[in-house]
C-alpha cells in the first residue's frame, strides 16, 4: 500500500480512500511498464464511450495490464496525445519554441 504517510494531509478519509485508489492504479501502470497518463485517458475515454461509466465485462477486462491485448500495451507504452483536433496536428520539434511561453522549448 502506497498510502501511510501521505494520507495525513488528505482532509477527509474519503479524499484519503480517493488518493489510496488513484496511486495503486498509477504504480500498477507503472510496474506493467505502461504511461500511466496513458493508460488513464484510454481508461477515461472508454468511460466516455459507455455514457459515462465505467466499462463492464470484457470493455474492463481489457484495462487489466496481465490481460491486455498487445495493441493495448503498445499504445499505452507511448507518451500522451496532446489534447485538440488530431486533423494533421504536429507537435514541434525538439529545440522549437515553447507553445506556452514562446521561449525555447526544454
Amino acid at each position: 500500500m502506497v498510502g501511510r504517510k501521505n494520507f495525513y494531509g488528505s482532509g477527509s478519509v474519503v479524499s484519503a480512500q480517493l488518493a489510496s485508489r488513484v496511486w495503486t492504479i498509477t504504480a500498477t501502470a507503472e510496474r506493467a511498464g505502461l504511461n500511466p497518463l496513458t493508460y488513464l485517458g484510454a481508461y477515461l475515454d472508454a468511460c466516455a464511450h459507455a455514457g459515462g461509466k465505467a466499462p463492464q465485462g470484457q470493455a474492463l477486462a481489457r484495462f487489466l495490464p496481465w490481460a491486455a491485448g498487445d495493441t493495448d500495451l503498445t499504445a499505452w507504452r507511448q507518451g500522451p496525445h496532446p489534447p485538440g483536433p488530431h486533423t494533421g496536428a504536429t507537435t514541434p520539434a525538439r529545440g522549437g519554441a515553447d507553445p506556452h511561453t514562446g521561449g525555447p522549448a526544454p
